[in-house]
C-alpha cells in the first residue's frame, strides 16, 4: 500500500520496492548501475478527463463539416502515421466553429475512452492569449497530476503530457487558437489521440508542418439560418416566414447573432415577429449611417445592441461592467465587487445575461463572454459610463483581489509578517483548506496579473500590497516570471508615489525572487537599498529582514564569517521583538553557514531549535526545509544514518506542503547517502528524480547535481569520509 506522504505514486501493475527510492514501476535493477537510470513518476491515479463544455441548444446543419471531421477520425490509430490526426476548423468570428466541434465531439466521445481535454486558448480577445505552459498545467491536473508533481518549465510539462498520453485514446479540443506556437506544445505524440483546433485564421504552419486537415465554416445560408430559428422560436417562424427570413438576413447567418436575436424575440411573446424585425431594421439603418463598411462583426453588433436594449437598467450596467474586467473569466465574488453589490445579486444579474446569450457560464459560479460581445460591452462602458464610474469599479475589483489573495495567503503561509491592507474587505470566497486556497490562487492567477498591467491611478499606489500578498504563493510555486514582473511594476509605482516603506518591502521581496534564481548581485542591491529605506522610516522588523537576507547573499558568495555576523544581528533583533517565525528562519540560515565553516555540532543545535519552533507554529514548509538542512549537516559530519532519516522525513513532508523544490532537495540528499554507502544504483535513481524537479524549476541546483552525477559515473566509490567544507550552494536556504 503506497505511503500517501512519501511523494510516490502507485498504478495498476507490478511494483518493485527500492530501499531508498520508494516505488519504481517497470524498472529492472541488475547489480551496480553507473549509467543514467531514469524513472518518470506516474500520476496518482489514471483520471479520465471529461472537459467538453455543453453543446449550444438547437444545433443545426453543417453536414459537410461533420463528415469531414468524421473522415479525419478515420485515420486515428494508424500506426504508419507519426503523431495524432489533426483537424483545423477555421472561419470568421461568431460563425459557430466551437458549436460545430462540440456537437461532433460529444457525438464521438465514446470512441475516446481515455477522456476528452478542452481549452479556450483566448486567441482573439482583448487580452493576451493563454500561454502553452498554463494550458499544460490544466491538462496535467485533469490527467491526475497533483500540484506537488507539476513541473514549472514548459518543456518539462510538455514532456510529461506526452508521456501520459502516449498509450491513451484521448480527444484534445483546442478552441480559439491564434498561432501555431500556441498549438505545438499541446500536441500529443500518439496516433491513438485526435486533435481538433478552431481558429479564425488558416494556420499555415499547422497544415504544412503537422499535416492538419482543414475544415472551413461559413455563415449559414438562408435555409440553415431558418432551421436554427425554428429550433429557437418554434412555429413563430413559419407563421411569418418573411419576417423570419429578414431576421436571418440581418443576423448575417452568424449563429451567435441568431441566438441573441432569438432570445430577444422569445422575451416578447406578445409582439409580432414582423414588428420586432421592423425595429431591428430601423436600428440597422441608423447604424448604417454611422458605419462606412459592413461586415459580419458590425452586423453582429446591430443584433447585440438590439438584445442589450431589452435589458433592464441593472442588467445593462452589469453587461457594461463585465466589459471593463481586465482579465478573462470571473467568479461571482469578483463580479459582485465590480458591480458594487452582493454575490447573490451579482449571481442573479449574471443569470439574466446568460439567458440573453450575452454571457456564458463556464463553470459553477464562473462567467465569460465571447470576445465580440466583450468588445461591444467595453464600447458601451466607454459611451454610457463615466471614467469615474469605471475607475471606482476597478478599484472595488482590485480591493476584492487584494483581500481574497490575503485570505488565501494566510492559509498557505500562516504566521507570516502581515502589513495593513487598504480598503474595506468585500464579500470573499470560502477558503477553508490549503488545497482550496491554492486552487483559488491558481484560478485567479491571470486575473490578478492583469491588475498590474491595467492598474489606474486610483489603484497604482496600492499595487505593492497585492505584490506583497502574492509573495508567499510565488515562493511556494516558484513562478519566478510572474513574481519578478508583478514586483517590478509595484516597485515602479512605489517610487512614483514616494512611499519609502512600500518601496523597502517591495525591494525586499523582489530580492528574494532574484536570490531564488541565483542572481545574487542584483538581490544584494535590492536588499541593501531596502535596509537603508527601512532605517529611514524606522521599521526595526524590516531592517532585520534585510540584514537576514543580506546574510544569505554573503553566505552564497562565500563570505561565511560576515554572513554569520549579519545573521546574529538579525537574530538578536527578532528575539527582542518576539518574532518567533523569523527567529526560527534565522537559526536555520545560521546553521547552513556553520556547516560550511565545519561547525557541525552548533549547526545541529540551531536546526533542532528552528525545527521545534516551526512545528509549534505548524509551518510545514519551513519545517521541511529545516529537516533537509539537518540531513545535509549530518551528511557533512559523517553520520549517514541520521542524514538518511532526516531526508526521508523531509521527503514525506514535501508532498504535504506542496514544495517541489524541497522534494528535490530531499532526494538529492538521499542520493548522496546512497552513493557514499556504495549503492550507486539507488543514488542514481534518486538523483535523476531530483534533477527532473530542479530542471523544471530552472533551479541553479540542477547544474551542481549534474556535476555530481558525472563525477560518480567517472570514478570508483571510495569509503565513507568527511566531505569537503567548501561552500555547497545546493543547501541554499530560502529565507522568507
Amino acid at each position: 500500500m503506497p505511503d500517501r506522504d512519501s511523494g510516490e505514486q502507485q498504478v495498476d501493475g507490478e511494483v518493485s520496492l527500492n530501499e531508498l527510492s520508494g516505488q519504481a514501476h517497470s524498472v529492472v535493477q541488475a547489480g551496480t548501475i553507473l549509467g543514467g537510470v531514469q524513472v518518470q513518476a506516474p500520476p496518482r491515479s489514471a483520471q479520465v478527463p471529461r472537459q467538453l463544455p455543453a453543446v449550444p441548444r438547437g444545433f443545426v446543419g453543417r453536414p459537410q463539416q461533420l463528415a469531414a471531421l468524421d473522415a479525419g477520425a478515420a485515420g486515428q490509430g494508424d500506426e504508419s502515421v507519426q503523431g495524432p490526426a489533426i483537424t483545423l476548423v477555421c472561419g470568421t468570428a461568431g460563425v459557430g466553429k466551437t458549436g460545430l466541434v462540440l456537437h461532433w465531439a460529444h457525438r464521438v466521445s465514446s470512441t475516446f475512452p481515455d477522456g476528452q481535454l478542452y481549452v479556450d486558448l483566448r486567441g482573439y480577445g482583448p487580452h493576451a492569449p493563454l500561454e502553452p505552459g498554463d494550458v499544460l498545467a490544466g491538462f496535467l491536473r485533469a490527467l491526475g497530476v497533483v500540484d506537488a508533481e507539476l513541473p514549472e518549465n514548459v518543456d518539462e510539462r510538455a514532456g510529461l503530457y506526452r508521456t501520459l498520453l502516449s498509450e491513451r485514446r484521448v480527444l484534445v479540443v483546442l478552441d480559439n487558437a491564434c498561432t501555431d506556437s500556441q498549438i505545438r506544445p499541446l500536441l500529443p505524440p500518439s496516433p491513438s489521440c485526435r486533435v481538433v483546433v478552431t481558429s479564425r485564421r488558416v494556420l499555415a504552419g499547422l497544415i504544412a508542418g503537422e499535416g492538419a486537415d482543414v475544415v472551413r465554416v461559413d455563415p449559414f445560408d438562408e435555409s440553415d439560418a431558418l432551421s436554427l430559428l425554428r429550433k429557437l422560436l418554434g412555429d413563430r417562424v413559419d407563421r411569418d416566414i418573411d419576417a423570419a427570413t429578414a431576421l436571418a438576413r440581418y443576423s448575417a447567418g452568424l449563429p451567435l447573432a441568431l441566438r441573441v436575436a432569438g432570445e430577444v424575440v422569445l422575451s416578447h411573446p406578445s409582439t409580432s415577429l414582423a414588428d420586432l424585425v421592423a425595429d431591428l431594421a430601423d436600428r440597422r439603418s441608423r447604424l448604417d449611417v454611422l458605419t462606412a463598411e459592413q461586415d459580419s462583426s458590425t452586423t453582429a453588433r446591430t443584433v447585440f445592441s438590439w438584445s442589450y436594449d431589452q435589458l433592464d437598467e441593472q442588467a445593462a450596467r452589469a453587461f457594461r461592467m463585465m466589459g471593463t474586467h481586465p482579465g478573462h473569466d470571473l467568479d461571482t465574488h469578483a463580479f459582485a465587487a465590480l458591480m458594487g453589490t452582493s454575490p447573490r445579486s451579482a449571481s442573479r444579474l449574471a443569470d439574466t445575461l446568460v439567458r440573453a446569450h450575452l454571457v456564458v457560464e463556464v463553470g459553477t459560479g464562473r462567467f465569460d463572454m465571447h470576445d465580440l460581445l466583450r468588445a461591444y460591452a467595453a464600447e458601451l462602458a466607454e459611451e454610457h459610463g463615466s471614467s469615474a464610474e469605471r475607475s471606482e469599479a476597478l478599484h472595488r475589483l482590485f480591493t476584492y483581489y487584494l483581500h481574497a489573495a490575503d485570505k488565501a495567503d494566510r492559509i498557505i503561509t500562516p504566521h507570516r509578517y502581515r502589513i495593513p491592507l487598504d480598503g474595506e474587505p468585500p464579500s470573499l470566497p470560502e477558503l477553508a483548506s490549503h488545497a482550496s486556497a491554492l486552487s483559488w490562487l491558481d484560478s485567479e492567477r491571470h486575473n490578478v496579473r492583469a491588475m498590474f498591467q491595467m492598474a489606474g491611478p486610483d489603484v497604482e499606489p496600492n499595487l505593492w500590497q497585492l505584490a506583497y500578498t502574492l509573495r508567499g504563493y510565488y515562493f511556494l510555486t516558484k513562478q519566478w516570471k510572474d513574481w519578478e514582473q508583478t514586483h517590478e511594476v509595484a516597485l515602479d509605482s512605489t517610487r512614483r508615489d514616494g512611499n519609502q516603506y512600500a518601496e523597502a518591502q517591495t525591494r525586499n521581496n523582489l530580492g528574494l525572487a532574484l536570490l531564488e534564481q541565483g542572481r545574487w548581485d542584483r538581490a544584494a542591491e535590492h536588499y541593501e537599498k531596502a535596509r537603508e529605506l527601512f532605517e529611514v522610516v524606522g521599521d526595526v522588523h524590516g531592517v532585520s529582514n534585510a540584514l537576514a537576507n543580506r546574510a544569505t547573499v554573503l553566505h552564497y558568495q562565500g563570505h561565511h564569517e560576515s554572513a554569520l555576523r549579519e545573521n546574529e544581528r538579525a537574530l538578536s533583533s527578532y528575539e527582542r521583538t518576539g518574532s518567533t517565525r523569523n527567529t526560527a528562519i534565522t537559526l536555520r540560515s545560521m546553521a547552513l553557514v556553520e556547516v560550511d565553516l565545519g561547525r557541525f555540532g552548533q549547526a545541529v543545535v540551531h536546526l533542532q531549535r528552528a525545527l521545534e519552533k516551526f512545528r509549534e507554529l505548524e509551518l510545514h514548509l519551513d519545517a521541511t526545509m529545516a529537516l533537509n538542512g539537518l540531513g545535509e549537516v549530518h551528511h557533512a559530519a559523517g553520520r549517514p544514518a541520521e542524514a538518511q532519516h532526516a531526508h526521508e522525513e523531509a521527503l514525506a513532508h514535501s508532498v504535504e506542503c506542496g514544495s517541489q523544490f524541497e522534494r528535490a532537495r530531499a532526494r538529492h540528499g538521499l542520493g548522496r547517502v546512497a552513493r557514499i554507502r556504495g549503492r550507486t544504483d539507488e543514488a542514481m535513481v534518486q538523483w535523476e528524480l531530483a534533477l527532473q524537479d530542479y530542471t523544471v524549476l530552472e533551479a541553479p541546483e540542477a547544474r551542481r547535481l549534474e556535476r555530481e552525477v558525472e563525477q560518480m559515473r567517472s570514478e570508483r566509490i571510495i569509503p565513507w569520509q568527511r566531505q569537503s567544507t567548501q561552500p555547497d550552494q545546493s543547501r541554499r536556504d530560502r529565507t522568507v
